[in-house]
């Protein structure tokens, strides 16, 4: 432990970078990227979502990113961490969860895929920035093409309208079919069985 030491108090919660050179002890939030000289501990309810590089950690709260700690990592019982975890010494005691890859070989290289990570996300933010917007759509009174505004679409002409009107309007009913004809003085009248039918309707 180092003489001096900053505390994080439960209440408080940083978005951004954090370095220093001295114990840092977080029981609030940090959102964003921890570099500290000496130790770093999380203590239990405290939440560090953020790629840590530091020299000693102690978790027992939750720790959500990449993690190097050049000298040790301890994962006590309550600790709750997720993401890859380099160190040359890791402790995990009992009932500690944890989900990622443990190195225990290289931390330089552990430590330079992190910072290279850190400093290429701020330029997928800008490009996320300049992103255009997406182009209007066209409506019914004005169009717009490459840019430049249309003439006004002009209304259905009569003709059509009448046209889509007697599409849209319903059939009109079946007239009942004409008597058949017979040859004849009486051709032009319907036979008699047809008259004794409309008779009894």
């Amino acid at each position: 432990m180092a003489d001096k030491e900053t505390v994080i108090g439960p209440e408080t919660r940083i978005s951004g970078e954090v370095r220093g050179e001295e114990d840092l002890i977080v029981r609030g939030r940090i959102d964003g990227r921890v570099q500290v000289t000496q130790t770093l501990t999380v203590e239990k309810g405290a939440i560090v979502q953020a790629d840590v590089d530091v020299r000693h950690l102690v978790v027992s709260g939750t720790v959500v990113g990449a993690i190097v700690a050049s000298e040790s990592a301890k994962l006590t019982s309550t600790a709750r961490v997720v993401g890859d975890l380099a160190s040359p010494r890791v402790m995990m005691e009992a009932g500690a969860a944890y989900r990622g890859r443990v190195d225990m070989g290289d931390i330089a290289a552990a430590r330079a895929a992190v910072s290279s990570r850190a400093v290429q996300r701020p330029a997928a933010n800008e490009k996320a920035a300049i992103r255009p917007a997406p182009p209007r759509m066209a409506t019914a009174a004005k169009a717009v093409v490459a840019g430049k505004a249309a003439a006004p679409v002009a209304p259905a002409a009569p003709a059509a309208r009448s046209a889509v009107a007697a599409a849209a309007s319903p059939p009109s009913p079946a007239s009942p079919p004409a008597f058949p004809r017979v040859a004849g003085a009486m051709g032009a009248m319907p036979p008699a069985w047809a008259k004794k039918k409309i008779r009894r309707r």
